[in-house]
C-alpha cells in the first residue's frame, strides 16, 4: 500500500499542548498525520560592543624585543 503525503502549512498558537488545525484545513487532514514543528521564539538582537580608545602617553617608552622574549 502506498501513502500519499500532502503538505499543509499554517501558523498556530499551542493551547494546553494542542496545536489547533484551522477550520479551512480540517477536511483535508487525514486521521494519521506526520508533524514537523518549527517553533518561533523572540530573540533579542545582539548588542553591538562599543570600543573606546584609550590615550596612553608613550613618550620615553622603549620596547626591547629581546627582553620581552626572555624566558626565566
Amino acid at each position: 500500500m502506498m501513502t500519499k503525503m500532502q503538505a499543509i502549512e499554517f501558523s498556530a498558537t499551542v493551547e494546553n499542548g494542542v496545536i489547533p488545525i484551522p477550520r479551512r484545513y480540517k477536511n483535508s487532514v487525514a486521521d494519521k498525520v506526520r508533524v514537523i514543528v518549527l517553533s518561533e521564539t523572540n530573540v533579542e538582537k545582539p548588542r553591538k560592543k562599543k570600543i573606546y580608545s584609550i590615550g596612553i602617553d608613550m613618550t620615553g617608552y622603549k620596547f626591547d624585543r629581546e627582553e620581552a622574549n626572555e624566558r626565566g
